[in-house]
């Protein structure tokens, strides 16, 4: 955690850590002291974040198409809640942290539209990967409390706009159902809060906890999968199994943070491990804009149109997110109609096993 973000948090839980929060009551206390660790689309999600709180902010052109999408998604929301908003505008807060009393916890939402007994809540993720959607959010859970708190409104409405992702989804709290919810949320905090707090490794919230290196959790499974050998495996008990399972997710983590540390240490000094070196594999070349070099090779006649279609791939996730964004229909229907369309163009393959969380 930065001293920025430390100082406006003030060590206490935030809303932007709820759900991981949630499933590890320990993950904040162990989390507190240690660095926060950006990677590169954090970054750019960050710099997005600052084009949508100020539209001059000067960020990357291949960043501002998604920033674009957000707004008009936004405004749409907007006008969901408020038919009339563009002639009676609603009160708008940006990037406002609110606290709950006694400094419990707090919360920093993008967007905050308050008018007539109503509130809107709207937190923009640039991310590719899905979020939970806005009905089962912790996130805007413990920000639609926070707002309750803060303003005299009879209902919250929450929303997640993922412009990467599709159409955004909402969500409406009544003000009992506020009441009823926060008490399970103090729960939570309360928990967090024991000097007792228990450790729960986990997929969720292991993926991006800093202290995975360090968890005493994660450091007993850790050993015991360490000391097994292939052919032991086969020979664990069923409670063993389901003992090590929840933790195999943060020693993949673990053991990927290793090799990358080594990697960056052989680079700079390449003696330093006797035994290992670092081969540089040849980076990656990616088409621009596929539509515009497919035409500069067919004007420079290098090849033909039944090669360039012979050479071409296409991704059935990219496919769908493309129907599902010209047709404004959900994920759902976009899928259903690519499999109708396509019919007998699509192959389906036997489906394959996969070990993974219930919930």
């Amino acid at each position: 955690m930065s001293d920025i973000e430390e100082d406006c948090r003030k060590g206490r839980p935030s809303a932007s850590g709820a759900k991981e929060n949630t499933l590890c009551h320990g993950r904040h206390q162990m989390c507190l002291p240690l660095p926060d660790e950006s990677s590169p689309y954090s970054i750019d999600g960050t710099a997005q974040h600052f084009r949508m709180e100020n539209p001059k902010f000067k960020i990357r052109k291949d960043l501002i198409p998604a920033t674009i999408t957000a707004a008009e998604q936004r405004d749409h929301i907007v006008g969901l809640v408020w038919n009339d908003w563009e002639k009676d505008s609603p009160e708008v807060f940006l990037e406002q942290r609110l606290w709950y009393r006694q400094n419990k916890f707090s919360g920093q939402a993008d967007y905050v539209a308050v008018r007539d007994g109503k509130a809107l809540v709207i937190d923009y993720k640039f991310g590719r990967m899905k979020v939970d959607p806005a009905r089962d959010n912790l996130q805007l859970l413990w920000l639609a409390i926070l707002i309750d708190f803060h303003y005299d409104v009879d209902q919250v409405t929450v929303s997640v706009v993922q412009p990467y992702c599709g159409i955004p989804t909402l969500h409406t709290y009544s003000r009992m159902d506020i009441a009823h919810l926060r008490k399970r949320v103090m729960r939570v905090i309360r928990n967090i809060d024991n000097k007792h707090a228990k450790l729960r490794p986990g997929d969720v919230q292991c993926r991006y906890c800093k202290a995975v290196n360090i968890c005493p959790e994660i450091a007993g499974k850790r050993d015991t999968i360490s000391k097994l050998n292939l052919g032991q495996v086969t020979e664990l008990t069923n409670a063993h199994l389901r003992g090590i399972l929840p933790s195999l997710s943060a020693v993949r983590m673990l053991c990927d943070k290793i090799e990358a540390e080594a990697t960056d240490r052989l680079i700079e000094r390449p003696e330093l491990f006797e035994g290992w070196q670092v081969k540089m594999r040849a980076g990656k070349r990616v088409l621009i804009d596929p539509p515009e070099a497919c035409a500069v090779l067919m004007d420079a006649e290098v090849v033909d149109s039944p090669g360039l279609n012979g050479a071409m791939t296409v991704r059935l996730d990219k496919l769908k997110r493309v129907i599902q964004e010209y047709n404004e229909i959900s994920a759902k229907e976009a899928d259903e109609l690519m499999v109708k369309t396509l019919g007998k163009h699509l192959k389906q393959h036997e489906p394959k096993a996969k070990l993974c969380p219930i919930g």
